[in-house]
């Protein structure tokens, strides 16, 4: 047993991660780590501390003094796309920038918040189907690409902070995508359709109200960081989401050719009738040929012999 301390301190061999107590010394133990309930406890105790402090206006400030805008947002205002997200979202969403920039993330903030139907952003078809058009979700900036370090941990601290990011940071096409409900897609049936137009919301305390009801608690988001969401869902919304946006794309281009063919023939009309114009003023003032000339002549001798 001497022996295999000796291999422990020169890093020789790695003690396995659960409870190991070594023979001639039983107090010594390798650290197991924090469980679900403890680090769900130190999630509660941060979000409280960040939410004594934190009104709804505050949080409100500082996100818009955070955001990096993308075109929807600046489209509509950032002030206003950051006023229609659900104002717990708001809060939560506050708290957990505040933490990740303290954590090293320092260009942490929201690139799209709230967004209209109308605008036809989004991998959903039915754009009603987007939480974004509830003030149920965002898209980050300043988080790391998909699957790295920095995504990994921007996870982890918005989980903490009751935010869940539900494609996984490895996903390249919504790693940055974040909401404080496990909802994946607002369906017809939902009572949040009753809630808002393409436009934007019928009223926006009943859009908050109903809102509430999907909200997550604390627990639940942080459970969302320890078991990944189920490869089936994950696929399925996935590859809805990239049909969808290969549908837009093929119809783009099928818009794009029919132009270039519209372009094309009205040039071909255009040349066809310059060539018209100009082989008519052509005929006009070219000179007469030879031949006309010769008959001309012909004619004015026979007529000056019959005078």
């Amino acid at each position: 047993m001497k022996n295999v301390y000796a291999l422990l301190l020169a890093g020789l061999l790695v003690a396995p991660a659960h409870n190991l107590a070594l023979a001639d010394d039983a107090s010594s133990q390798v650290a197991a780590p924090p469980s679900l309930q403890e680090t769900e406890s130190k999630a509660e105790r941060d979000v409280r501390s960040c939410s004594a402090d934190m009104t709804i206006e505050r949080a409100r400030a500082y996100l818009v003094e955070t955001a990096r805008p993308g075109g929807t947002m600046i489209r509509q205002g950032p002030e206003l796309s950051i006023e229609r997200l659900h104002p717990e979202f708001a809060k939560r969403l506050a708290c957990a920038v505040r933490a990740a920039r303290e954590a090293g993330l320092n260009d942490a903030g929201i690139f799209s918040a709230y967004r209209p139907p109308v605008f036809g952003v989004g991998g959903f078809t039915d754009k009603f189907y987007s939480l974004h058009s509830y003030g149920l979700a965002v898209d980050m900036y300043g988080i790391g690409r998909a699957g790295s370090a920095e995504a990994r941990q921007w996870h982890e601290i918005a989980a903490r902070h009751g935010i869940i990011c539900p494609y996984g940071y490895r996903n390249r096409a919504e790693w940055n995508h974040c909401q404080p409900t496990r909802l994946v897609a607002v369906k017809a049936e939902s009572p949040l359709r009753g809630t808002i137009v393409a436009s934007g919301p019928i009223d926006l305390q009943r859009m908050f109200e109903t809102g509430t009801r999907f909200i997550a608690d604390i627990k639940s988001a942080l459970t969302s960081v320890f078991a990944d969401r189920p490869a089936a869902v994950v696929t399925a919304v996935t590859s809805r989401l990239n049909a969808a946006r290969q549908q837009a794309r093929t119809a783009q281009r099928s818009v794009q050719s029919a132009r270039l063919a519209s372009r094309i023939h009205s040039a071909r009309l255009v040349k066809g009738a310059r060539t018209t114009v100009r082989t008519s003023r052509s005929a006009q003032k070219a000179p007469p040929s030879r031949l006309k000339v010769a008959q001309a002549r012909k004619v004015a001798k026979v007529s000056s012999r019959g005078g």
